[in-house]
Order: C-alpha cells, then structure tokens, then sequence
C-alpha cells in the first residue's frame, strides 16, 4: 500500500506532519479529515522516506526511559485533541528507539485496520506489560484515555526515579570495588612474581600462603584467557538455576534476612506493589485483576505469594488487609493503612501515600547501604593487601633469620 506524507493544521491551528498508508491521495486525505485536520499540503512519499521507516529494527530493546517519553508526549497529543492515528503517526517520527518506532508503526497500522488501542498494544508483551495494557483498556472504555496514559507516565516516572536512586547510589561502590580488584590483580600477577626468583635461591621453606599466593599468581599469568569464563559461568548458571521456582523461592527468601539489604529489598517492593496496586484501582481496573497483575510484577516470589494468598482470601470475600497481616512478612503500617482505605472506600489513595511513604524509606535505605559499603571495601582491600604483603615478607624475615645465624 502506497505511503503519503502530509501537512496539517489541528483545531487549535499547531502544525502537523507525519505519515500514512492509504490507497491513493483521496483516501489518505479522507483520513485526515476524520482526524479532524485541516489539510495544507499532501503527496506520495519519497523512497527515502519510505526506507527511514523500513530499515527500523524489528529486534532490540525499549527501555523505561522510552517508554516514560512516548507516556508524555502520547498524553499531551491526545489531551490536545488529537486524534489516536495522529498521535500515532507524530510518534513514529519523534521516536530515536528504531526498535520502538517499529513498534509503534506497527500498532499505528492495527490502529488504522480498526483494531483497538489496547488489542494492539497487547501484541508486545516484552513492551508493554500486563498493567500498562489493562489502563489502557480502561481508558479507552471509559473515554478518558490521556487520563489512563498521564497515570501510566507518573506510575513509570516513579519506577525511574526509583531505579535511578537505587543504580546511581551503588556507582561509587562498584568504582572502588573495581580498582581494588584490579589493584589485587596487579600485585598477584606483576609484584608477586618478582620475588619468585629471590626465594627460589634462597631454598628457604615458604610458609603456605606465600606457596598458596605464588600458585595463585602462576595461574592467572598462565590461563588469564579462561579467567573472565569464570565470573561469566557462575552468571549464567546463577540465572539458569532462578528459573527453578524452589530454588529462586530459596534464594528470595535468603535475600530478606540479609541485615540492611534485605530490609532495603523488603520497602522497594513494598513501594512497588502499593504503586502497583493504587494506580490500577484508581484507573477503575477490578481489585482482583488488580493483584493478579501486581503478583506478576512482584520480582520477590517471598512477597509474589502473599500476594497470590491475598488474591484467594479477597475472591472468597474476605478483605485485603487480614491476609497480608497474617502473612508475617509486612510492616504493621501496611495492613493498618490498607484496613483504613477498606472502611472509608478509598483505599487507591491509602495505597498511594504508603508508595510515596516507602519510595523515601527505599531512599534512606539506599544511603545507610552506601554509608556501610564504603568503609567494607577499605577494610576489605586492605585486609587483602596486608595478606599479600605478608606473604612477600614472611619468606624475607625467614631469610635474614636464616642469615644472621649464618653468620
């Protein structure tokens, strides 16, 4: 089918351009028109044209970022009074994501064949999750969809921010974990061997750990190629293994009873799980719906299966907040907040002031984390320089020893 590009005015008389496929100019121009566009130039489009939007990625990935831009600009276009094909096509050309711009090309196209927004954006799962695809249908059902898509950009502008705490707080730690690995390294593999030769002709007994250092440093000098295999087997095989549901349950239970960390692990999916929880209500989704897509987003299964237990109390008519007091596993705020939200009919707005309450406490966490981190990697670093030195100097007393008596 036949590409056209166009230039329009909207009813509030801003400029727009963009792409559509139509049979010929009059279809493409009766397109327009049911847009709502006042059409001030349209032609077939170019060969070039045409390939910018062909050679897009039909793999790849889209990443929170992506999605919170096309969030914002998707709510401003339709709250603007766009209409859905238009907003779809300023996407598809303001988008720098070639995979995503595929994407959304692809529904535009759906979208055009006269299928719904939601239907089309459920054809990505990888992109778009559960949550995202039921606020989506709950806007277009209930004609307030820039409302469901400026929700979805706040509940997704939450996560970055969230994540972007969490990452930047741990840049500095993994920098000195870093050098200190690659000090540790430089000592194993360049000091150590020069006193090889020196103890070799003394014929001196080496103590066992200037033996276990100097094997030690024999072995990176010598297979240094297979070493980054290492770090790289046990990755993959962690991460083959945490698709075992037993043992990623084991693992996830381990994680909360570590001191700091875990509490830390604890509040962040507790955040995750109230944002979660309050948007989709607030947007009108069923509370059943609700925790069954909550319970996917959970990446703690500890948590994951209070949820699913939460999920069977309330389908047999039991409130929410009983379950997850009896669960163990939260704060006593929690239940208490969620109790109150039940009684009074507001429980989207409880569920929200307990994520703004705990994305703070995630913060506070991060840092008391950073703070405990910092000073573990000096004492650690030095405690293993200290190692290699003794080890070096060992051999060295036993020599002058040996000497002095000697003489």
């Amino acid at each position: 089918m036949p590409s056209y590009t166009y230039v329009a005015k909207n009813r509030s008389g801003k400029i727009v351009k963009g792409m559509l496929d139509a049979l010929n100019t009059r279809e493409a121009a009766s397109k327009l028109r049911i847009e709502n566009l006042l059409i001030t130039e349209i032609k077939e489009a170019t060969a070039a044209a045409k390939k910018s939007t062909n050679k897009d990625k039909t793999t790849g990935r889209v990443s929170l970022k992506d999605k919170l831009i096309f969030l914002k600009q998707f709510a401003v276009m339709n709250k603007a009074g766009l209409g859905m094909l238009i907003c779809l096509n300023n996407l598809v050309n303001q988008t720098s994501n070639s995979y995503f711009r595929h994407i959304i090309n692809q529904i535009r196209l759906d979208v055009e064949g006269g299928e719904s927004l939601s239907g089309s954006v459920g054809k990505y799962p990888k992109v778009f999750d559960k949550m995202f695809i039921h606020l989506v249908e709950a806007g277009e059902a209930s004609g307030k969809l820039d409302v469901s898509l400026e929700r979805l950009h706040d509940y997704f502008e939450n996560q970055y921010q969230l994540r972007k705490k969490v990452t930047g707080a741990l840049v500095y730690p993994s920098v000195i974990v870093g050098v200190a690995i690659t000090v540790v390294v430089i000592l194993i593999t360049v000091v150590l061997p020069m006193f090889k030769d020196i103890f070799a002709q003394s014929g001196t007994k080496l103590p066992g750990i200037t033996q276990f250092l100097l094997t030690l440093s024999d072995i990176f000098r010598n297979f240094w190629f297979a070493l980054p295999l290492i770090p790289l087997g046990l990755f993959f095989g962690f991460k083959t293994l945490l698709k075992n549901p037993q043992f990623k349950l084991g693992v996830d239970q381990i994680i909360l009873k570590i001191p700091v960390f875990g509490d830390m692990i604890l509040k962040l999916e507790i955040a995750r799980f109230t944002r979660t929880f309050g948007t989709l209500l607030d947007s009108g989704v069923a509370m059943l719906k609700s925790l069954e897509i909550v319970e996917r987003s959970i990446e703690n299964n500890v948590i994951s299966r209070v949820i699913h237990d939460a999920l069977i109390s309330v389908n047999r008519g039991t409130g929410l907040a009983h379950p997850l007091e009896l669960s163990g596993r939260f704060p006593p705020m929690l239940p208490q907040m969620v109790s109150i939200g039940e009684e009074t009919g507001d429980l989207s707005r409880m569920l929200g002031e307990v994520a703004d309450f705990y994305d703070k406490e995630v913060g506070y966490a991060v840092e008391n984390i950073t703070t405990l981190i910092e000073p573990m990697i000096i004492v650690g670093l030095g405690g293993t320089v200290a190692f290699i030195v003794a080890a070096i100097m060992l051999p060295m007393f036993q020599m002058s020893s040996g000497g002095a008596m000697g003489m």
